[in-house]
């Protein structure tokens, strides 16, 4: 049986160590100037150096597999798998795929070197769970993710008596020595550890989250509230649950409540989080995300940001979900490719395409916003929101009749805009009355969307055809309804050329802005009390 005190790392003859890399000087230096690109944000502004991030590591940890016979376990082998992820998260310097990416890309039956290459990573870890005579093994395995060479193995025993958290601090054990291996990467300070009662149904909504379908997310969100019964101080189920919750808001789910009191649920949830974990990155980001989306002061949301990239700066929610503060700053360019940072660690995740084909369109890239939008919609064909993107990138690029051949779903004011362009007036006028009249009676019937799908596409509609008038009440509604409203960056792409430059359309655009956030703070507080 294995004497290692619970807590105490295990001894050399229990544990196979990776080879100490000895560097020379020069060797050194070379190391630390590429700390330095990676980790800008050491000397400067961190939103504006996150999005150039360099690794010098990539891994992708694959699911830790139950041998010991026993399906009680697997809860075990999860919350294993989950703290070593997370724990490299927080080294930085580590390209660390996303869970979603590695187990949509395992359902496909890829290679060990396909898989290798789809993630873009260097290694990939493989755990096994053995039960012993005297306890439980944990096996953990480093591999050359296209050879499959073996570069290193370890074993971690612990007595069967030893409890659920001794299990996670070995596999942080584990973390530490990979991170040793890699010359001038600090090992990340322990945090609490919070793999509860509720972490099963935690990971459940998560990969759900992941999906972004009207489905998925209403899946996720039952997941989570049920990790929080299980586990009322569960920081990472209450930031899951805002999350969920904002993204409704972003993709125009209608889920049975007015939006400024999901924004104010996200914001509320958000909170708690952070309030139960002050080192709760997913909350940071969670909160960040809902208030770039709901016009919070910048500053506000810029030190969330901040916050949460400081404590895993290789997550892809933070990168992805922050990059929305460089958009709300102004800085598309650094917002893209913070994006596409997004995207190589979570390629498989349909949201990160989407989020740089939205960066494209408003940048006038118009090619890559068709591209982006057509890989995440082969990767989610539920999802709406990528044909509205291709149809809207379509009409920009002067391909109109190629936006007619797409199916927009409840998009019908996209369809009106190409018809109009095509010079199909009387088609596109009736499309757009037909919207409105629904819209005004209250007699529009959708289980899915919002009426924010509708009222943003005929907001602009009318920007394109250069109705200020028209296209300002449009707008004025839309964030009536949520805050969310119009997408900033199709109102910041050239659908809105012909009404952007109207000094009174500017002015009630920003008017309209300016009170968003304080109502979603009201809404907030009166959930939390």
């Amino acid at each position: 049986m294995n004497d290692t005190p619970a807590g105490e790392r295990p001894s050399a003859a229990e544990s196979k160590r990776p080879r100490v890399l000895y560097l020379s000087a020069a060797a050194i230096i070379a190391v630390a100037a590429v700390l330095l690109l990676w980790q800008p944000w050491r000397s400067r502004d961190p939103l504006a150096a996150f999005a150039d991030i360099r690794f010098i590591d990539s891994v992708a940890v694959l699911p830790v597999e139950n041998r010991t016979g026993d399906p009680a376990m697997q809860h075990l082998c999860s919350g294993i798998t989950d703290e070593i992820i997370g724990r490299l998260k927080q080294a930085g310097s580590i390209k660390v795929s996303d869970p979603y990416s590695v187990q949509s890309l395992l359902a496909l039956g890829l290679s060990t070197r396909e898989l290798a290459d789809s993630l873009g990573v260097e290694k990939l870890v493989f755990g096994s769970l053995y039960e012993t005579a005297d306890g439980v093994r944990l096996n953990v395995r480093v591999a050359e993710g296209r050879t499959g060479d073996v570069l290193s193995t370890q074993r971690y025993d612990w007595g069967s008596n030893d409890g659920f958290e001794t299990a996670l601090t070995l596999a942080q054990f584990f973390v530490d020595d990979y991170v040793a291996s890699i010359p001038l990467v600090t090992v990340p300070s322990r945090r609490p550890i919070a793999h509860g009662p509720g972490h099963e149904s935690y990971l459940v909504g998560r990969n759900w989250l992941g999906r972004r379908t009207a489905e998925g997310l209403a899946r996720a969100r039952r997941a989570f509230e049920r990790a929080i019964a299980l586990d009322s101080s569960y920081a990472e189920a209450y930031a899951g649950l805002s999350s969920v919750y904002a993204l409704s808001l972003a993709y125009r789910y209608d889920i049975g409540m007015p939006g400024y009191r999901v924004a104010g649920l996200s914001l509320a949830m958000a909170n708690r989080a952070i309030q139960l974990d002050a080192n709760s990155a997913s909350g940071y980001s969670a909160r960040g995300y809902l208030g770039s989306r709901s016009f919070a002061p910048v500053s506000q949301v810029a030190s969330d940001c901040r916050r949460a990239i400081d404590l895993e700066p290789s997550a892809a929610d933070v990168l992805s979900w922050c990059a929305r503060v460089l958009n709300q700053r102004g800085d598309v360019e650094a917002a893209f490719r913070a994006a596409e940072q997004a995207i190589a660690l979570d390629p498989q995740n349909a949201g990160r395409r989407l989020a740089l084909a939205y960066d494209a369109l408003a940048l006038g890239r118009y090619e890559r916003a068709i591209s982006e939008a057509v890989l995440a919609h082969e990767l989610e064909p539920d999802l709406m929101l990528p044909r509205a993107i291709e149809a809207r990138a379509r009409l920009l690029a002067g391909a109109a009749e190629e936006c007619l051949a797409l199916d927009l779903g409840p998009h019908a004011g996209i369809r009106a805009t190409c018809l109009h362009e095509l010079g199909r007036r009387a088609e596109a006028v009736a499309i757009i009355d037909s919207l409105s009249a629904a819209l005004e009676s209250g007699m529009l019937e959708d289980s899915v969307y919002t009426e924010v799908v509708r009222v943003e596409d005929l907001a602009s509609y009318y920007a394109w055809i250069g109705n200020a008038s028209a296209a300002l009440r449009w707008v004025d509604r839309a964030y009536e309804l949520s805050p969310s409203g119009v997408e900033p960056r199709v109102l910041e792409s050239a659908l809105f050329r012909r009404v952007s430059e109207d000094p009174r359309f500017q002015r009630e655009v920003a008017r309209i802005r300016e009170g968003i956030w304080e109502r979603v703070v009201r809404e907030g507080r009166a959930i939390a009390d």
